[in-house]
């Protein structure tokens, strides 16, 4: 029989159904949990991190620990984690004299309601650092010296200390660590220091993005310790630097802080020595209980029977990727079913010779390309307001009309991928060449045709043919910003600021798509952000 715990969706999977959670206001969904910001006892607010991992996290935490994300399900890892971020705490602050601090744990416990762990920490009013666009000069080079400068200075000290396995979430090889630091800001909106909130990692550190870290770093300390690193301090080496330090840690964090960190460092011992030399079934069977999966006495029977129990754990991992199988393929078709059909066909004539209809479907979409922006904190009020006038002032006859045709034949292109082809597929209409081809091929053939069309037409008249546009939009994946590209390298003075920023969105975009690593505020995305940089500056030379 199946428990029900089973067949119930995760509180992360929920968060991603748009499903209210009642822990407070959803500050946002990392690779080992979910974090709230709500108020203590005293009324004080802070930041609740709820412990989880999402379907392809646990696979791999499951595959590389033994069970799925430990701080979700064990007492030990989590007192780890406590001891562990005010230990970072106090020694960055001895470390960087207030550039840089570490949000501090408050308190630890079980959250009935989601039947996971959690960790209270401070809240940290800060923002991510800016992304780069054509209007923010000013603020370009917060990448640069969060990445450059405070993260390899972070590492170094890290190492020297023991602190090992905190190096992945300092970015050792890891651009997802970009996103793990908030720059604060006062009252008053002037920048003061850079917080790091997030030490808590997600998955082992194996799948460094930069190779030469995962065979000099990570793999050597994986065969070194007999398992991959994952927060691992080397507590040995942090109470010798503690000790040789005693002197300078009083001073800075007052007397008596080195003796309290000695003891802070005997219990992470004690608590990491509990939680790393478990076996790999009680991990398994623990992570169990702590969902009500199972109970201690059947916990007991599988200890006798661990083949069973990984029999009945395989089944159990076979029948959830079916079913998130199942709701992938749903949701396509959700999507495809929610597009506004009637009205697609209804504005498709006007689409088809109407040049001003077009030129406002263009607007619309940049104009809410502006204000995710904007809610991202990543343009300013003026900022933005800026951009608006821009694009209220651009010349409907300009190529922005032609970029915003791209964008609306994209959800008729991702039918036919989706749903046309592999029906056709399904009843044998077409062969797997042909549909394989057509789900890769699909958008750069259509944007290519069209471009086609619209260099007859500028040929026809005299016009300036879009060659950039017609080679850029046969490329898959970045072939939608054909025309923004068009616009800023036909722009003579090359101040076309509203084109500029459509390039630097799209490029963004695709960053933060990037698979394993990519997402909001990576240094994935950031790469990308800067790709327009050298088209955009040569224009103004």
């Amino acid at each position: 029989m199946v428990h029900p715990y089973e067949m119930q969706p995760s509180p992360l999977a929920e968060l991603a159904q748009g499903r209210p959670l009642g822990q407070g206001i959803l500050l946002g969904v990392g690779r080992s949990g979910f974090v709230f910001k709500t108020t203590d006892a005293e009324g004080r607010a802070v930041a609740r991190k709820v412990f989880d991992s999402n379907a392809f996290n646990r696979a791999i935490q499951y595959a590389f620990l033994g069970s799925a994300n430990p701080y979700a399900w064990n007492h030990d890892a989590v007192r780890c984690a406590f001891l562990r971020r005010n230990l970072a705490a106090d020694l960055v602050e001895l470390w960087f004299e207030g550039k840089l601090r570490v949000a501090r744990a408050l308190d630890a416990g079980w959250n009935e309601e989601y039947r996971a762990y959690e960790l209270v920490c401070e809240l940290v009013p800060g923002r991510a650092p800016a992304l780069h666009h054509p209007l923010n000069r000013s603020r370009e080079r917060e990448v640069d010296e969060l990445h450059g400068v405070l993260m390899p200075k972070l590492r170094a000290h890290l190492s020297e200390a023991g602190f090992e396995g905190a190096l992945w979430q300092a970015g050792l090889g890891n651009p997802v660590a970009l996103s793990n630091f908030l720059l604060e800001e006062d009252v008053a909106g002037v920048e003061r220091r850079w917080a790091w909130i997030d030490l808590e990692s997600g998955v082992p550190a194996l799948f460094p993005a930069y190779l030469p870290s995962l065979w000099r770093f990570y793999l050597p300390r994986a065969v070194r310790l007999g398992r991959p690193l994952f927060d691992d301090v080397d507590t040995s080496r942090l109470a010798r630097y503690v000790a040789a330090h005693a002197a300078d840690i009083d001073a800075r964090l007052g007397t008596g802080s080195a003796e309290r960190m000695r003891s802070e460092v005997a219990a992470l011992e004690v608590h990491q020595r509990a939680w790393k030399s478990q076996p790999r079934l009680e991990r398994s069977l623990g992570a169990a209980i702590s969902k009500n999966r199972i109970d201690a006495e059947r916990a007991a029977f599988y200890r006798r029977r661990p083949l069973r129990w990984y029999a009945r754990e395989a089944l159990r991992g076979v029948r959830g990727v079916l079913v998130r199988a199942r709701r992938w393929s749903m949701r396509k078709w959700g999507r495809v079913y929610a597009l506004p059909w009637r009205k697609i066909a209804f504005g498709m004539p006007r689409f088809l010779i109407s040049q001003t209809f077009r030129a406002r479907l263009a607007r619309g979409f940049v104009a809410h390309r502006i204000e995710s922006w904007q809610r991202r904190g990543q343009l300013t009020a003026s900022e933005a307001e800026s951009l608006r006038e821009r694009l209220e002032a651009e010349d409907s006859s300009s190529y922005l009309t032609d970029f915003g045709v791209h964008v609306a034949i994209k959800p008729i292109v991702k039918t036919a991928e989706w749903a046309v082809l592999p029906t056709l597929f399904a009843t044998g209409r077409v062969d797997e060449a042909t549909l394989g081809l057509g789900i890769l091929l699909g958008g750069c053939l259509a944007r290519t045709a069209y471009t086609l069309g619209r260099m007859i037409q500028a040929w026809l008249v005299g016009h300036e043919l879009p060659w950039i546009a017609l080679w850029t939009g046969a490329l898959p994946v970045v072939g939608n910003l054909a025309y923004p590209l068009q616009i800023v390298s036909s722009s003579r003075d090359g101040d076309d600021v509203l084109a500029q920023f459509i390039l630097y969105d799209g490029c963004t975009a695709i960053g933060a798509r990037m698979p394993i690593w990519g997402g909001r505020d990576t240094l994935s995305e950031h790469l990308m952000n800067h790709v327009p940089d050298r088209i955009v500056d040569g224009k103004r030379k």
